[in-house]
Parts: C-alpha cells; structure tokens; sequence
C-alpha cells in the first residue's frame, strides 16, 4: 500500500512538474489551433468515403473509418477537456464521472487507435499479397469483418469494465489533468501488465515489424520479377 502511495505521489510530483514546463496559455493556443483543423480533416476524408460507393465498399478503407471516429472521439473530448483544464486550472466540473469519462478517452480510445494500427499493418499484408484470402463474401466476413468487430467489442467492453466496474477506488485530484492521470486498475499488478502489454508494448511493436516487414516484401518481390522501382511513387 505504502509503495503504491509513494508510486502516485512521485506520479503526480511528475504531473505537476509537466504542468509548470510550458506555459498554459501557449499550450492553449498549440492544441486549439492544430485541433480544429484536424477535426475538419478527419470529417471531410469520412465524408469522402461515405458519399463514394467505391471508397466505402473498399475493404482499405473501413479500418482507416474505425481509427478516424477513434481519433475523433479525442479530439472532440479529450482535448477540449484539456484545454477547458487549462483555462480553469483545475477539472471544471470536478465529478467522478467527468473524471471516468477523460479516462475512458484517453485511454480507451487511444490504445483502441494503437490496436487498429497494428491490425492495419497486418491486414495489409493480406491484401496486397493474399488478396484470394478476401476474394469472397464468406472470406471477407472471415478474413476481414469478424476481426475488427473482435477488436471494436474488445476495446469498448475491456476498457468500460476496468475504468467503470473494476473493484478498486479511484483518487481524484482535480487539480491535475486527467484527474490524477491513471484510473485505479492501472496499479493492479495483472490489469496493469495486460493493459500495457497486450494494448500498448505488442501492438506497437508489431506495427512497426509488419509496417518494415510489408516494405521489403514490395522490394523483395520487385527485385524478384525483375521489375522497376519507382521511389517517388513508392
């Protein structure tokens, strides 16, 4: 228990100390500026897909529909809670339930974003060297649906019953940002590890080897058949 404390004590001195490191009013002005236009962008290229028959039904783009509502979902709450932060100096309304809802946010739907992410980097793979695995309709619920409404049910069901029903008691702090930063599962010893192994450390490690490992199969395969590499297009 005491080590715990002294864990949240040293993470809130840290807090703090991140919180003194720039000046609110710049941080205001850096994420309101950079947040509106990307919300626009995400909408218009959502817009983009959903009024082309040909854009929506490609199987490309409905993992890049689900990370773009992911990414909205923060730029909508997270950061306009952030910077109403800013603004007040401290969680503005302090409720639990504001509290529990940033977290929700900015975890939830942020590691929602890396899972995503890695599934994108393997689906990838899929289909643009095993396009015959998706040929099919039966194939695609397979291959391609079945996986990401895996993933959609995870994300929302793991991360609702650890922030809203795990049985620990949170500490707020509504002078800090993010409520004193981790809701209480964070420091259970199994739901702590899962959390950051499954969801954080592995998805992004094996976005980045299937991202290198897709890379060289295209030179490989070029460099196999003989054919020219055109860089700029690459």
């Amino acid at each position: 228990m005491n080590n715990n404390q002294s864990l949240n004590n040293t993470e809130n001195i840290s807090l703090a100390t991140t919180e003194m490191s720039l000046l609110r009013n710049a941080r205001f002005w850096i994420l309101l500026l950079f947040d509106i236009p990307s919300v626009a962008c995400a909408f218009f290229v959502l817009f983009c897909i959903f009024i082309d028959r040909k854009l929506r039904s490609n199987v490309k783009n409905h993992v890049l529909v689900i990370i773009l509502l992911l990414g909205i979902g923060s730029q909508l709450i997270d950061v306009p809670f952030y910077l109403n932060f800013l603004v007040q100096s401290s969680v503005v309304p302090a409720k639990p339930s504001i509290c529990l809802l940033w977290w929700f946010v900015n975890i939830g739907m942020y590691d929602g974003g890396v899972l995503f992410m890695a599934w994108t980097a393997f689906e990838r793979h899929i289909i643009v060297f095993h396009e015959q695995w998706i040929s099919t309709r039966k194939r695609r619920i397979i291959i391609h649906y079945l996986p990401m409404l895996f993933l959609i049910l995870y994300i929302f069901i793991y991360y609702t019953c650890a922030i809203y029903y795990f049985p620990c008691e949170n500490t707020y702090d509504y002078t800090l940002p993010y409520c004193n930063e981790l809701p209480c599962y964070a420091n259970d010893p199994i739901m702590g590890m899962w959390d950051w192994i499954a969801d954080v450390a592995s998805p992004t490690f094996l976005e980045a080897l299937l991202s290198l490992a897709f890379i060289f199969r295209v030179l490989w395969q070029k460099h196999h058949f003989h054919l020219p590499i055109h860089w700029r297009k690459h």
